[in-house]
């Protein structure tokens, strides 16, 4: 993938609370806007991220699942519609059009992609890309990198 990327953040969180407060101020820094993804092993905290961008645009965290069966579910907020998507289960791209990517990007402010390396070929925009690593039991490393796309 061409374009160019720039670390804009790494920080440890001791809690899931933690990882949700460190999403909050992320969004509210950056005026969050279109792609995020959020990749990291089963149960590093990505949905848990999500809830955080959630919070930080106004919406409710509490109406926030992973869309692992659902593969697309969407969130109002005071900023517009979240889209928060899982491609864990596709098998590529070629599987973006049945779940109405285009409609997706047009008709929400934010788009969050959970597994995004998955589909990373169709993300040739500027995006921002969230790597969570687990440390420990309970600690998690948050690595957020700036893509700038083709």
């Amino acid at each position: 993938m061409s374009g160019t990327s720039s670390e804009m953040l790494q920080e440890v969180t001791t809690s899931e609370e933690a990882t949700i407060e460190l999403a909050c101020r992320f969004a509210e820094e950056v005026s969050l806007s279109g792609i995020l993804t959020l990749s990291g092993e089963l149960g590093a905290g990505k949905t848990r991220f999500a809830r955080g961008i959630v919070r930080a645009m106004g919406g409710s965290e509490r109406a926030v699942s992973s869309p692992t069966y659902a593969i697309v579910n969407e969130y109002d907020s005071a900023q517009g519609t979240i889209g928060h998507m899982d491609a864990y289960r596709l098998s590529g791209e070629d599987e973006l059009e049945t779940v109405g990517w285009d409609e997706l990007l047009e008709r929400c402010a934010v788009v969050l992609i959970e597994w995004g390396e998955r589909i990373e070929s169709a993300l040739d925009m500027p995006r921002y890309d969230v790597r969570i690593d687990h440390v420990s039991e309970h600690e998690r490393r948050i690595t957020i990198t700036r893509i700038e796309g083709l």
